[in-house]
């Protein structure tokens, strides 16, 4: 499960700045708040990470789900 969410925190990030988005905007477009969206980056927020709040986030970064926990090369 970890490594789901290691590939997750990275995807978020990656996803977010493919697109020029800052977390700022990407926590207006998700209604989360900015302090939410930098917690999930820096991986220090794993807990309480909902399925409502991964999908506002892959609805605000348009991807689908799949693609925020696939990994990277």
């Amino acid at each position: 499960m970890e490594n789901e969410y290691i590939n997750f925190v990275k995807n978020v990030k990656y996803y977010r700045k493919k697109i020029n988005m800052t977390q700022e905007q990407l926590a207006e477009k998700s209604d989360l708040s900015v302090s939410y969206i930098k917690q999930i980056e820096s991986a220090k927020e794993f807990k309480n990470v909902t399925f409502n709040t991964i999908c506002k986030l892959a609805k605000a970064l348009n991807v689908n789900i799949e693609k925020l926990y696939k990994k990277m090369n």
